[in-house]
């Protein structure tokens, strides 16, 4: 290498373009034809802005070297001696010779990431002819090929931003640089702390929207978009990049509404905006036409859930098109038939069920709305019904299955009194669904005016607790069927249920005042009632003389009566044999008949020849009429007397209850189902469930349980 040569690339790497120039002359005099030298010159030239000399050098250097593959001549000469060629390119570019050094600069691409200016010159040249996509193009390919120059790309694409904020393919190119970095998150968060200070330039915005937009958080572009708005509501472009996060939510309504009125606040790109609109126009007309295809695939099919998704789809896309609509209730209206001949009930109902709040949401589509309900009645007529009579299924099962039919008898008036019956045996059986028909029954029998049937049902009803929200609307609307029945003071225990549960629930409070005020001076309370008789009261007379019943009596009462005070009761009366007994509560009652039983069995074991003490207790809760004397009466006082008088011969035996054989007659406390679920957890009792009875005058079969003292006698 000589030492001119030397000198020369030496001052080149210390950019002495003037000591470049000194060398590279004097070596070119010795070898004219010399394409490195002439390369160098050309470079020094260019950098001294002497562009007329660097023209000369890049002419000479394409005399010598004719060829247009720079591939190859890089290969022969190295990739740094094709620098003439950049050159020659940025001197087009500053003379203004765009198709010239656009031609040079899709010359220099094959040469990958040398020479970077073949792009960013590129996209200047394409931003002053406004193909601004064009231009978003070429700083891609930068960040793609030249990765060297991230930001001299990125910073060309900022400033694309600023020039057309309605260039999509800045805005992809953007995300799809950041999200690559890893550093798209970090990029949100400082353009957010800008925006939210107030200090977000307008691109900020515009890309900070994007970037949501991108990452799939349409509710965060969304949001920032309107926000937006609010502070520039005469922005056409946020209009714009709102219409694209509806479009993309389907909402093409709104998305049109964005389109215009960006178009009435920048009549000047008035056509730029027709464009979006009518591509919006034609995605959406495409989207209706391969749902609608994909609907009848699917109903031909019977792929029934994903006809209906897709139904679904199209009417949200414009939901008050008419059309959408009807296609929307026919394909429900299909689904139902469908569902219904796979004897799939429970699909087919809820549908239904659909259907029938569609009809009053498209009131101008015509819906087969009864002719479908009976064919759907029919058919789960047919199917329950052969359920039931198959037995093969118990339980909770069976008792849904019954309540289902008993809702369709009643309900459409079918047939009453298999409705009645259906409810009725699911009563007896309990379970999940014994307070709800107990709840069906009580509603349908007020409405028919058989009122004794109906307070047995609402009796039992009000038994529950009263724990939830859906419970309670339960109660206040049977309360309500029950004042209007003229049951007011059923309605008033039931209003007061509620209100010991939830005293803001609706307006109870209100309701049951109205009530008390309505009933003058008959109340009602809750409270637990014993009716205790003497056994074989008769016999002991024939026994032991008409004194006898004198001395039981007279000793009864001086046993019982500082119980009765002990538990707080009420009030009591004579009955003739016993006596009828109130208490506040359900233990006050139980304690009193355990411990009245208990000192029985002390005072019998002191008697020698005269006559024993031998008594039933029939207990019961539940409101009760109190009149202005103190006495009460209804329903459920005429219940404990019912169950006091109970014999083996009344007992339905049931599993889990106990045989005839092993019923007793004497000292024994019978006790309802309300009491015995009302004192459950109030205390620690020895209880035994008997099984079923019928209570003369009280309709319906009635659990009945004893409670165990140890004093228990099968007869005398």
């Amino acid at each position: 290498m000589s030492r001119l040569s030397n000198n020369r690339k030496k001052a080149l790497t210390e950019r002495d373009w003037d000591t470049v120039i000194k060398y590279g002359e004097m070596e070119l005099n010795q070898d004219p034809q010399s394409i490195k030298i002439l390369n160098d010159l050309a470079f020094a030239y260019f950098n001294k802005k002497d562009y007329n000399q660097a023209l000369i050098c890049c002419d000479k250097i394409q005399e010598v070297t004719p060829t247009e593959d720079l591939k190859v001549l890089s290969e022969k000469y190295g990739m740094h001696y094709m620098r003439y060629n950049e050159v020659l390119g940025e001197i087009y570019y500053l003379q203004g010779k765009d198709k010239d050094a656009l031609e040079i600069f899709d010359r220099l691409k094959v040469l990958g990431s040398y020479f970077s200016k073949k792009y960013s010159l590129t996209a200047s040249i394409l931003i002053r002819q406004k193909n601004y996509k064009g231009a978003a193009k070429e700083y891609a390919d930068m960040l793609t090929y030249c990765p060297r120059h991230f930001k001299a790309a990125t910073d060309g694409l900022l400033e694309l931003v600023d020039i057309d904020p309605l260039n999509d393919t800045t805005y992809t190119t953007l995300f799809k640089t950041f999200n690559e970095t890893k550093n798209i998150q970090s990029i949100i968060v400082n353009y957010e702390v800008l925006r939210k200070k107030g200090k977000a330039e307008e691109k900020h915005l515009y890309i900070l929207i994007h970037l949501y937009y991108y990452s799939g958080k349409y509710e965060e572009a969304m949001k920032v978009a309107r926000e937006e708005i609010d502070k520039q509501p005469d922005n056409p472009y946020l209009h714009i990049f709102l219409s694209k996060i509806y479009q993309s939510l389907m909402e093409y309504p709104k998305a049109i509404i964005c389109i215009e009125k960006a178009m009435k606040l920048d009549k000047q790109h008035e056509d730029r905006y027709r464009l979006f609109h009518d591509a919006m126009i034609k995605n959406l007309h495409t989207c209706e036409k391969k749902l609608i295809e994909a609907i009848n695939v699917h109903i031909k099919n019977k792929q029934c859930s994903d006809a209906i998704r897709d139904a679904e789809q199209l009417l949200k896309i414009i939901p008050d098109k008419e059309s959408y609509q009807t296609v929307f209730i026919k394909v429900i209206e299909k689904s139902i038939s469908i569902f219904l001949a796979e004897e799939n009930i429970d699909e087919a109902v809820m549908l239904m069920d659909r259907l029938t709040t569609l009809k009053g949401q498209y009131p101008h589509v015509h819906v087969q709305i009864e002719a479908i309900k009976k064919q759907i009645s029919d058919s789960r007529i047919k199917v329950y019904e052969d359920i039931i009579s198959s037995q093969t299924l118990t339980g909770d099962k069976l008792n849904r299955i019954r309540y289902e039919l008993a809702d369709i008898y009643l309900a459409e008036g079918r047939d009453n009194d298999r409705g009645i019956r259906l409810l009725q045996d699911v009563t007896e059986c309990g379970g999940q669904y014994g307070n709800d028909s107990h709840y069906y029954l009580a509603h349908h029998l007020l409405k028919i005016k058989d009122l004794a049937t109906a307070e047995t049902h609402v009796q039992k009803y009000s038994e529950i607790p009263c724990t939830d929200d859906h419970v309670k609307s339960k109660m206040y609307d049977l309360g309500d069927a029950c004042e209007k029945a003229g049951l007011k003071h059923q309605a008033r225990g039931l209003f007061s249920k509620i209100l010991d549960s939830d005293n803001n629930f609706r307006d109870v409070e209100k309701r049951i005042n109205t009530l008390r005020q309505s009933s003058g001076s008959v109340r009602e309370i809750p409270e637990a009632v014993m009716v205790v008789d003497i056994c074989e009261s008769s016999k002991m007379t024939d026994l032991y003389g008409d004194g006898s019943t004198y001395l039981i009596k007279n000793a009864l009462e001086d046993i019982m009566f500082p119980i009765f005070k002990d538990n707080k009761s009420a009030f009591r009366k004579s009955t003739g044999d016993g006596f009828l007994v109130s208490f506040p509560n359900s233990k006050h009652a139980l304690d009193a008949a355990i411990q009245i039983l208990k000192d029985i069995s002390a005072y019998n074991s002191r008697v020698e020849n005269g006559p024993e003490i031998h008594l039933r207790f029939g207990i019961h809760f539940g409101e009760v009429r109190v009149r202005p004397d103190g006495d009460r009466h209804g329903t459920n006082i005429n219940i404990p007397f019912r169950v006091e008088g109970l014999k083996g011969d009344d007992l339905v035996v049931v599993k889990d209850g106990i045989s005839r054989e092993e019923f007793t007659l004497i000292d024994r406390i019978f006790i309802t189902e309300a009491l015995y679920n009302d004192v459950l957890k109030k205390g620690n009792y020895n209880i035994r469930y008997l099984g079923l009875f019928e209570l003369r005058n009280i309709t319906g079969m009635h659990k009945i349980y004893q409670v165990m003292t140890g004093n228990e006698r099968r007869k005398l």
